[in-house]
């Protein structure tokens, strides 16, 4: 028997309560509780304690949770989870999670009214509850963790820019969670330039679906100029590490560049978006008002047949 061996050995004590210290020494539950799976289970907690305890006092941060109906779904963004998503590289600082979300006003995603009246609670619950204090340095890091239709992400993402901190995370379908996943990106994107210059300047991003051009001109008619950054193999669960969010980053930058070159200043950049939610929100970000061509965002509505037109990502004064 080893335990009259390891009595005074530190590696050999498990802290219990009575009970379970009685139920894991019935001599009856031996077989059940062997000493390969106590010390499994001791080595699994001191892990999961060190990894909590060793977070330095920098690491905190402060947390945008943002969400909106998504057609006629709820998308809560759950407390719990962004928790366990940001440990143990950061951790929600006191009285950190700043809640943006819109609740339900009753107006479907298909009426007009519902884009301009959701732009405007999002820029104005932005104004009250972090603008001021990213100003007074009360905010140093942010962590966004956004659930919403596309064109509201990408505003979100305006309103925090690239100027400040912020870590934008992506909800995975498999397996469900925001945590990134350790293997090597995979996203690959493609940038398609027109061929033939048009009236109107498209950016056409497929990310999480394709798009067909035939689905644009619906909307836009046939003088135009299509812009493509698009993944091989689109999917809804793509974007699945942080290196596949910083290649979209550097490609949006890039091809936002490039249009503003070729296209030059008076013009605006109709956006037709299929995107997981952290591109949208990053879409915004990486968009810099006063070297960018404004955008216009499109989101797809199965009640109105197509693509529609949302809101603007314009400069604000």
């Amino acid at each position: 028997m080893l335990s009259p061996k390891l009595t005074k050995e530190p590696s050999n004590l498990m802290l219990l309560c009575d009970a379970h210290h009685r139920l894991i020494d019935d001599k009856a539950k031996w077989r059940e509780y062997s000493a390969e799976l106590l010390r499994e289970m001791k080595a699994e907690h001191e892990d999961r304690i060190e990894a909590v305890t060793s977070l330095s006092r920098d690491r905190g941060c402060h947390v945008i949770r943002f969400a909106a109906g998504i057609g006629r779904n709820v998308s809560p963004v759950n407390t719990e989870a962004v928790k366990q998503a940001l440990l143990p590289e950061f951790y929600p600082v006191r009285d950190g999670m700043i809640d943006l979300d819109v609740p339900d006003l009753g107006i479907p995603d298909s009426d007009p009214a519902f884009w301009s009246l959701h732009q405007r609670l999002l820029r104005e619950k932005y104004q009250e509850r972090i603008k001021g204090r990213l100003e007074r340095n009360e905010i140093g890091r942010l962590a966004v963790f956004g659930l919403a239709p596309m064109p509201l992400l990408v505003e979100l993402g305006r309103l925090i820019s690239d100027i400040s901190e912020a870590h934008v995370r992506q909800l995975l379908r498999e397996p469900k969670t925001w945590e990134w996943q350790d293997d090597r990106g995979k996203m690959e994107l493609v940038r398609e330039e027109p061929g033939v210059p048009g009236k109107t300047v498209v950016l056409k991003l497929g990310v999480s679906g394709q798009i067909e051009d035939s689905r644009i001109r619906v909307v836009l008619g046939e003088d135009v100029s299509i812009w493509s950054l698009s993944a091989r193999n689109a999917n809804n669960d793509i974007l699945r590490t942080r290196e596949d969010l910083a290649v979209w980053r550097r490609e949006c930058r890039a091809v936002l560049e490039a249009m503003k070159d070729r296209h030059g200043a008076g013009n605006i950049i109709h956006v037709f978006p299929a995107l997981p939610v952290s591109a949208s929100v990053e879409l915004g970000r990486v968009w810099m008002p006063k070297a960018h061509l404004p955008m216009r965002i499109y989101d797809h509505n199965w009640a109105l047949g197509g693509f529609r037109q949302t809101l603007d990502i314009v400069h604000q004064a």
